[in-house]
């Protein structure tokens, strides 16, 4: 599906930055280190499974890490 992979690396940052706009370049940077290019993606880009994976993933392992930390 075009545009997913940019919806994916969206939620990723709301995610990770909390709804807190300054985080968001440090969310960007993190990506980039792994080797996805935020900027790279539009809503017309075409679907990469890979990186689509990739970002799943990472979403996923964020929220469980996320429920881990409140119940400590």
């Amino acid at each position: 599906m075009s545009g997913e992979v940019k919806r994916l690396i969206q939620e990723l940052i709301r995610l990770r930055s909390k709804g807190k706009p300054s985080l968001e370049p440090f969310v960007r940077v993190h990506l980039m280190l792994n080797g996805i290019d935020p900027d790279q993606y539009t809503d017309e880009s075409p679907s990469e499974p890979a990186v689509e994976e990739t970002l799943r993933k990472m979403i996923a392992d964020f929220r469980g890490a996320s429920s881990d930390g409140a119940n400590q």
